[in-house]
């Protein structure tokens, strides 16, 4: 299974361990924030703001390095967008392992 990395914040840092630590801290706060409001999203079964919540977590989810993750985020918000659920398993799946990773940062 792909997994999470911080590889893209060390590049954009420059090797800059102050920067690259408050990108980590972004991160760290906003993502299980938006995890949250995209549950929400779901419980209620409000597919636009669902899509609108995995349009930003797709790019968490891309800076994470999870490009195959990116790819399901991007089938998801569409089929949101038409009223679909299908790919909600693979990209909640998505969602656990980088949870579990920013808890370990």
């Amino acid at each position: 299974m792909e997994q999470p990395n911080i590889d893209y914040f060390i590049k954009l840092s420059n090797n800059n361990d102050s920067f690259k630590q408050k990108l980590i801290e972004v991160i760290k706060h906003e993502l299980p924030l938006e995890i949250d409001f995209y549950f929400n999203c779901i419980t209620l079964k409000e597919w636009e703001k669902a899509a609108e919540s995995v349009h930003k977590l797709k790019h968490k989810i891309g800076v994470l390095g999870m490009e195959k993750g990116y790819h399901v985020a991007e089938e998801y918000e569409k089929n949101l967008r038409e009223g679909l659920t299908e790919s909600q398993s693979a990209f909640e799946e998505t969602l656990t392992t980088i949870n579990q990773f920013i808890k370990l940062l």
